[in-house]
């Protein structure tokens, strides 16, 4: 037999255009279902993360008011009480990141003041941007805490203002520094969305509005 022609050596040696395509939607699939599971893996992760934020605020709430404030607890509202810990030298510097949600970007909020160092756009206690801060704090005001057991009383959570914190996921803790979820994916959050279906994709709004009355007692400013 005579030798194979450069041509068809050629045609043999490379890949047909429709073998590449093939190969690009292959890879294109493979990469659609591993997306899913590594999204909710990095959901997952920030919600963790979210959660053990607030019980450092619960905890640093509970010193406060117990070795600081001769037992009682801040009269501030909203994110001045959360932020009263700043204020107060209990959370500061590095650690004010405590106060940004890990679930919210960059681009929404920043803890990084002018002077490009966490914390410092708190120092302004009289003009204290809520952007600044990722959690609701307790109203004070309309809703003192009194009167009911630690356990019962919501301090802090999620504050959802310009975008929701987590998917589904509203993270709160109590007076006694426990940390709970609320799913909205869950059978209660599912009656709210019945007549709510615009907070899947918007969150809870925390504060006086929510339907739930756990979440009124919060204020985002």
């Amino acid at each position: 037999m005579g030798a194979e022609t450069p041509m068809r050596q050629n045609r043999q040696s490379g890949f047909s255009l429709i073998e590449i395509l093939v190969v690009i939607t292959i890879i294109g699939l493979l990469m659609t279902i591993g997306f899913g599971p590594v999204q909710n893996a990095l959901e997952s992760g920030r919600v963790t993360k979210c959660r053990k934020q607030l019980a450092d605020i619960g905890q640093a709430e509970l010193l406060y008011k117990d070795q600081r404030n001769k037992g009682r607890w801040p009269r501030d509202n909203g994110i001045r009480f959360l932020l009263r810990l700043h204020k107060a030298g209990e959370i500061t510097g590095n650690n004010s990141d405590t106060f940004v949600c890990p679930g919210t970007t960059s681009d929404v909020r920043n803890d990084l003041g002018a002077s490009g160092k966490p914390g410092s756009s708190y120092d302004d206690w009289d003009d204290i941007d809520s952007a600044s801060i990722s959690y609701a704090g307790r109203d004070q005001e309309a809703y003192p805490l009194r009167g009911q057991d630690d356990s019962e009383m919501v301090i802090a959570a999620d504050d959802n203002e310009f975008a929701r914190n987590h998917k589904f996921i509203t993270n709160y803790v109590m007076a006694d520094g426990s940390t709970h979820t609320f799913d909205i994916k869950s059978e209660e959050g599912d009656a709210v969305l019945d007549e709510y279906p615009e907070f899947e994709k918007q969150g809870l709004p925390i504060g006086p509005d929510c339907p739930i009355e756990l979440f009124q007692v919060l204020r985002v400013d």
